[in-house]
This record gives structure tokens, sequence and C-alpha cells, in this order.
């Protein structure tokens, strides 16, 4: 699986990403103080599963992974160094390096809803409009190759970066817990976005998206 944007691609995990994701996902990485910070860090335990969970996936034959993924690995160019295990395996100088991931999970799979998930795990890339784009490719995608409805993302005041990818793909602020979580010394509100599938299909022309590159169903 392969889906290219302008910036970014999103492709399956192969086996030599192993070492760069302990990397992107070890405990002193930023990204933890505003993904999910108030679930607390992993355990020891936790990180080893996690690391052993994306070996295997990384591991699998590509015909045998489901459809649609379950998650997908977010690369952008990077440069001539870093260039190596975990980069694009089509290879070269600036070839394209693991930066995060992109996932959905069911929030309530008797009732057909799916909410997606986005990391940008190297923080070398923030701030270039990146996690914009991936979730993009990822939210036409995931409506291609499903009948939802809708997809939704949650998230919390904490985290204006997920809030501002949500606003610029027309995502609607569904829901506002406010004042409720206390986190950091501070207090934030929860919030969910959400996008329909008639308003993503009016949306999506405006962000980079190869019908061809994902595999689209007619």
């Amino acid at each position: 699986m392969l889906l290219r944007g302008r910036g970014v691609l999103l492709r399956d995990l192969e086996p030599a990403d192993g070492d760069r994701l302990a990397d992107l996902t070890a405990l002193d990485r930023p990204w933890r103080r505003t993904n999910g910070p108030y679930f607390g860090q992993p355990s020891r335990a936790e990180l080893a599963d996690d690391d052993r969970r994306f070996r295997e996936l990384a591991g699998t034959d590509h015909a045998r992974l489901p459809d649609p993924r379950s998650m997908l690995a977010i690369c952008a160019p990077g440069t001539a160094a870093e260039s190596g295990p975990g980069a694009d395996s089509e290879g070269g100088p600036g070839a394209a390096v693991l930066i995060g991931l992109v996932s959905w999970y069911w929030e309530s799979h008797v009732t057909d809803w799916r909410r997606m998930g986005i990391a940008i795990h190297d923080e070398a890339y923030w701030g270039r409009g990146l996690g914009t784009e991936a979730m993009a490719l990822w939210t036409s995608y995931l409506f291609d190759h499903t009948d939802a409805l809708r997809l939704d993302f949650a998230t919390y005041s904490g985290n204006p970066g997920m809030i501002a990818v949500g606003r610029r793909l027309g995502f609607v602020e569904e829901g506002r817990y406010r004042r409720a979580r206390r986190w950091a010394g501070g207090v934030h509100d929860a919030v969910v976005m959400g996008v329909l599938r008639e308003e993503w299909d009016e949306l999506r022309g405006r962000w980079p998206f190869t019908p061809e590159a994902s595999g689209r169903r007619p």
C-alpha cells in the first residue's frame, strides 16, 4: 500500500523500520507531551509489547494485511544522511524517511464507528504541514476502502496542533467537553472533530490525493 501526496507518502511498515520506530516512540520524545499524556507513560513492558507489535506488523506479508489497513507509516523527504533503515524502499539521496504513523480503531464496532489517530513522532518535521497532508490522505483512503458514513478523531485543548489540523481539513468540532481534563497544572477541554462522507467528497479536492495510488474502489 502506497499513498503519495506532495510532501508525504503513506506506506506499509517494512522490517527495516523496526529500529527507527523504537527511536521515534522512546519515552523522551517531545510528541508524548501532547499526544494523550494524561493516559500516562507506558511501562517498559508496554514499550516492549509495542515494539513487538510494530515489528510483527512490519514483517507480515503485505498480501495478508487487512483492507483497510489499520496503520500506515508516514514518510517525508529526508537528507542523504537520514536515508537508511526506515527510509523509502526506492532509496537514493533524500529518500523518504519514516517520521510518524496514522492509524484507526473501533470506537464502536457494533455501530460501525471508526476513530482515526495520527502522530508526527519526529519533532524535526513539525510545523511543515505534513500532519495535515497525511491526515487528508488517510481520510480519503479510509472513505475509499470502507462504507463508513463518518470519521473522527479525539484530542484535547492542550494539543492545539491537532485541533488546527482538523480545522484546516474542514473537520467539524462535534464535541467539546469543557474543563474535562486537569493536566500539567492546567485545565483542558476534551475535543472530538469529525467529518461526514458527503462533506469529505466536497473537501477532498483541496488536498493532494491520487486515486490510482490508493487503489480506490469504483
